[in-house]
């Protein structure tokens, strides 16, 4: 719960202030949260107190008022951890955007301000122990107009203003704004700055689009997106180290000339995050030509079915053991040891590569790390920890904010390089050359780079006073530092003689029973063990006791004390002597801050790619290295024994693999039927996240895998709603529907499940059928089609791309009131031959008479759905159906009854197999519904 106002020691002639200023300030828009910063502690007043009750403690019992009579607001107080967490949670979680106020002479002014896509201003505040900012981060400027040739036309400018990123991109885009969604999840935009929304269909569809994706929406003047001084100002922003300034300022005009669009947008991003203002942000930002066709395109239902990662964040439940946590495909793949590594991982997720070539380079590195168990151990268990988060690194030392303790963590990374290569060179024997290319030589350039600020660390650097964590600049540096070093010594030899001292007079050894200590509260003190208390305890007139503790009791003599107060003395005369020299050593070292980034960019793509290694080989079953195709080669998709990587992982689950086979030529669009609970959104997903894991440069959990990679995965799965937004369960279903024709080409994956029942049976199977048809006949893509639609099947003996699988249960006899429904969970070819939706119901305890009124509506429907045609068909068909499947129950009954009649584990595998071919062979199979099953 908050505290109250005592606690923070908030006085009346403060609170008095405070309402003061309250009472004449203009409290922003519900959607910013405002708070003031008391030296230690926040308040929140009015609506953002009320939010933080809400939100924060679930209740308004935190809430306080301050003032008298009319002059009330509604308060609410919060410690300064609390703060931050909540503030960061308002931000990536929430999209609020937050100010915060602090007290300049008698009045409040605003100090700094932050946005889910501006977080520059909070960084250090609210991100400096966390790895969120930069990869939640981000501004996209968007502006869309129609070409002359009348299509849709969109230019984005986007800045990650922690990242130092710009980019610009212009493309056609359909009404449905496909593009520019993809670009959202690629890009990782968390606020989109807009010229203006109007009432238009046009808007309302982009504003749509926008919404789905989880981004802020920002309404800026139509100024700000003026293009006139874009080409300057990205000039100062761009480095230009490794290139000419004229050659830069050419290439950054023609950029701007060609994609007026995307510098409109980018312009805005400028403006907004006011990236002019400030000298640090200049020559610091690399620039690109964002390229939609280099990654795969993920839809957003496609980002949610696959499960890309946890619903509560990404990073923030990713601790403890993977099987515990394997709830996404991020916490199966990372088992990285940096921050920048989890980073990299996060990006690659949502940047599958289009690339063949690419794919296969790190597919062909983590193999190496999967066959050489030496190397791959090493990495992951010593070299990679190694190495701190060089990014913010670079990023402190480029505003000269480092210390000389980050120049020493630096030193000891850069020191530790040539391990790692010498490391990665013991690999001789798979794909060497291809190590040396990507990680040893340019790892070895580097270190040829940084030879220069070693040198400049081990010259200045006092490494004796690093071991008691002290860092200092060497005392010959300059003679007031000798001078001090020599009097901080003597003083130390004084405090050793009282350690020796204390050590007779309580006749206790040193080092063991007492022992000689310091910190920065207490300074230097003795301590002497629990289990020699009794020692102290009978001369405690000599000693003055500090504080009594667990491990024992801390004390000083007067002596001891007025030594350690003039050694601390010293010590902050030698620092404060030496900050001139530090700010040289700092300023030097800035000039490094490249170097470090390009460093923290190396050994990310190492552990990304050590820790798709380490997940191959801790998966329940070894993951296999996927064969992979080029979109042009015309192969198709082959996943032999695949498996869910996320639910073959959980505690007691045998996973039960299954095969997929698409063929271009003969097999694109797979329509899966059978009972809820068989298995069918899972083998759909499960094709999705293989695909998706093989084009990232992962193994995947299949014994063998042959994936031609595709453009796009697009995807219909789930059934929910959007109150908020007025959508419903069956407009969510079309609006992802109408997303995927209009974006799907013969060279996506699409996976759709239970599409249609958002509406009446009639409308629903006549929408599922077209859709079928249309992607199955025009679109060709290769699809995943789950339905419990059985008219559908009929599709495949129209469309000859088409093919029919299905999984199934066995059920008991259903005049048997404990018999149960069993799923096999096995896709198996063909069409299922009943819906198990009353039995479904039965197994979960329905009502004995909702259950028999069920059956009886529903053996009526199905009788006068189907007339007699006097062939066979019909009454008479299906009464001859309803006795094969009833026969055909008590057989598989009967065989399963045998089977777990028989001791497996006692048997070896040959008789195992042997037993079986038994059983099978004693059964009987002329019921087609028994071949089947049990034939198999």
């Amino acid at each position: 719960m908050a505290d109250n106002k005592k606690y923070y020691g908030l006085d009346a002639s403060q609170e008095k202030q405070l309402v003061s200023f309250l009472k004449k300030f203009s409290f922003p828009p519900n959607t910013t949260f405002t708070a003031f910063d008391h030296d230690g502690f926040y308040s929140a007043h009015e609506s953002s107190a009320a939010l933080t009750a809400k939100l924060l403690f679930k209740t308004s019992a935190p809430l306080k008022n301050i003032g008298k009579d009319d002059d009330k607001f509604s308060t609410v107080y919060l410690a300064k951890p609390r703060f931050e967490s909540f503030a960061r949670d308002l931000l990536l979680t929430h999209q609020y955007r937050i100010e915060i106020y602090s007290k300049s002479d008698s009045s409040w002014k605003l100090d700094c301000k932050a946005s889910p896509g501006y977080l520059s201003e909070v960084e250090e505040l609210l991100f400096s122990n966390t790895e969120d900012s930069e990869t939640l981060s981000g501004v996209i400027g968007v502006k869309h107009y129609q070409s002359s040739a009348g299509c849709r036309c969109i230019g984005i400018g986007f800045v990650n203003s922690l990242s130092k990123e710009i980019y610009i991109s212009e493309f056609e885009d359909n009404e449905v704004f496909a593009n520019l969604q993809s670009a959202i999840i690629q890009l990782g935009a968390k606020e989109c700055l807009l010229a203006k929304v109007d009432q238009s269909p046009e808007s309302i569809r982009l504003t749509e689009a926008l919404t789905r994706n989880g981004v802020m929406i920002t309404t800026r003047q139509k100024k700000d997106f003026v293009t006139t001084d874009a080409a300057q100002d990205l000039g100062r922003l761009v480095k230009k180290k490794r290139r000419s300034g004229e050659a830069l300022a050419a290439t950054i005009s023609k950029m701007i000339t060609e994609n007026d669009a995307a510098a409109a947008g980018l312009a805005a991003c400028i403006c907004y995050l006011d990236l002019m203002s400030d000298e640090n942000n200049f020559n610091q930002y690399s620039f690109a030509d964002f390229d939609l066709s280099q990654f795969m395109k993920l839809d957003k239902s496609a980002y949610a079915a696959l499960n890309l990662f946890s619903a509560d964040g990404a990073q923030a439940s990713m601790t403890g053991s993977v099987r515990k946590h394997a709830d996404s495909l991020y916490s199966i793949l990372d088992n990285c040891k940096t921050s920048e590594g989890r980073k990299l991982l996060t990006q690659w997720i949502k940047q599958p590569l289009l690339d063949v070539n690419l794919i296969r380079e790190r597919l062909d590195i983590v193999e190496a790390f999967v066959m050489d168990t030496t190397l791959r151990l090493s990495l992951s268990g010593d070299h990679l920890k190694k190495f701190p988060d060089l990014s913010k690194m670079s990023k402190k030392f480029h505003r000269k904010a480092a210390n000389l303790q980050d120049c020493y963590k630096v030193y000891t990374a850069v020191k530790f390089v040539p391990k790692l290569c010498e490391c990665l060179a013991n690999n001789e024997e798979y794909h060497p050359l291809l190590m040396k290319e990507v990680f040893i030589t340019p790892l070895h350039e580097l270190t040829l780079e940084f030879a220069k600020f070693i040198d400049m660390i081990e010259t200045t650097l006092d490494f004796k006073m690093i071991s008691q964590h002290h860092f200092r600049v060497k005392a010959t540096f300059d003679p007031e530092l000798t001078k001090l070093k020599e009097e901080m010594e003597q003083i130390q030899s004084k405090m050793e003689r009282c350690f020796e001292a204390a050590a007779d007079d309580l006749q206790l050894e040193r080092g063991k029973g007492l022992k000689f200590e310091s910190n920065a509260l207490f300074g230097h003190f003795f301590r002497v063990t629990c289990k020699d208390e009794k020692a102290l305890r009978s001369k405690r007139n000599n000693y003055i006791t500090i504080d009594t503790k667990k491990d024992g009791v801390r004390f000083v003599t007067d002596k001891l004390r007025k030594l350690s107060a003039s050694y601390e003395e010293c010590q902050t005369r030698y620092e404060d002597h030496q900050s001139g020299i530090v700010s040289e050593i700092i300023g030097i070292a800035s000039g490094y801050s490249d170097l470090m980034l390009r460093l923290g960019n190396l050994i990310a793509k190492l552990d990304v790619l050590a820790s798709f290694s380490q997940a191959a080989i801790n998966a329940p079953t070894q993951y296999e290295k996927p064969v992979v195709h080029s979109i042009d080669a015309g192969k198709g998709i082959v996943l032999k024994e695949c498996r869910h990587p996320c639910l073959e992982r959980q505690n007691d689950v045998s996973f039960i693999p299954n095969d997929v086979i698409f063929d271009r030529a003969k097999n694109t669009f797979i329509i899966i039927t059978g009972p809820n609970m068989g298995g069918k959104s899972t083998y759909i997903r499960q094709t999705g996240m293989v695909v998706l894991m093989a084009q990232i440069g992962s193994f995947v959990p299949c014994s063998e895998a042959e994936i031609t990679v595709v453009d796009a995965i697009l995807a219909r799965v789930g059934a929910g709603d959007c109150q908020t937004r007025g959508v419903s369960t069956f407009m969510a279903e079309m609006l992802d529907a109408s997303m995927i024709l209009r974006s799907a080409t013969a060279n996506s994956l699409v996976i759709i499940d239970e599409l249609g029942r958002g509406t009446s049976t009639y409308d629903g199977f006549g929408l599922a059928w077209s859709i079928s048809h249309h992607i199955a006949t025009e679109i060709k893509a290769f699809t995943l089609f789950a339905t419990h639609f059985h008219e559908l099947t009929e599709l495949a003996d129209q469309v000859r791309t088409v093919s029919n699988m299905h999984v199934t249960a066995l059920i008991g006899d259903l005049d048997d009131p404990d018999s149960t429904m069993t799923m096999l969970y096995q896709i198996r070819p063909g069409v299922c031959d009943q819906s198990f939706g009353i039995h479904v119901a039965e197994c979960v305890g329905f009502p004995k008479h909702v259950i028999e009124w069920a059956r009886v509506r529903c053996e009526e429907l199905e009788r006068y759905s189907v007339p007699d045609d006097g062939k066979g068909g019909g009454v008479d068909a299906d009464e001859r159906k309803r006795v094969m499947k009833k026969e055909a129950r008590a057989v598989v009954r009967n065989f399963m009854q045998k089977v777990r009649a028989v001791d497996w584990d006692s048997l070896a595998e040959e008789e195992a197999a042997s037993k079986l071919r038994t059983l099978k062979n004693g059964t009987p199979l002329d019921n087609p519904i028994v071949a089947n099953i049990v034939g198999q």
